[in-house]
């Protein structure tokens, strides 16, 4: 996927930023390779232009997607492992996946673990960045403000089918 100035874009470990430039740099010697310069709400990074690799740059997802991430939330949950390590690696690969979708899975599933029994540090640390990243994209996207996405994501948790 190619990105342009001006395109905003998500990471998986810095969220929603906007591309500023693409610039060339000479790195050790090599030629010239080609940078996305893209600003974050606190830090700057550079990423290769081209083929981004899981968890890599992705599109802002569309707003016209919502609908069914509204559905996934109001879904029910998958069954965590029981034992924390498995519990704890499966949350990880969906984080490092990147996606939108992940985070839906991960704030659902959290949620109604915590129903059940109280949250590990790991596991609360790990949804309430998770649930920062989902708002901000989220509103976005779809232009309410941070506290009406909050409450709407939430009001989806509440709704199971």
């Amino acid at each position: 996927m190619n990105f342009n100035k001006g395109d905003r874009v998500v990471h998986k470990n810095f969220g929603v930023g906007i591309v500023v430039t693409i610039e060339g740099m000479n790195l050790s010697g090599n030629g010239l390779h080609l940078f996305y310069r893209v600003d974050f709400f606190r830090t700057t990074v550079w990423v290769p232009v081209g083929n981004q690799p899981e968890g890599g740059l992705r599109p802002i997802t569309p707003k016209s997607h919502l609908d069914r991430y509204r559905a996934l939330l109001k879904s029910l949950p998958v069954s965590l492992n029981d034992d924390f390590r498995k519990r704890q690696s499966e949350l990880e690969k969906r984080i490092d996946r990147g996606t939108f979708q992940g985070l839906c899975e991960i704030i659902r599933d959290l949620k109604a673990l915590s129903a059940e029994k109280p949250l590990n540090y790991y596991e609360r640390t790990l949804f309430k960045q998770s649930r920062e990243a989902l708002v901000s994209e989220w509103s976005i996207t779809s232009g309410l403000s941070q506290s009406e996405t909050l409450g709407e994501i939430d009001g989806c948790l509440e709704h199971r089918k």
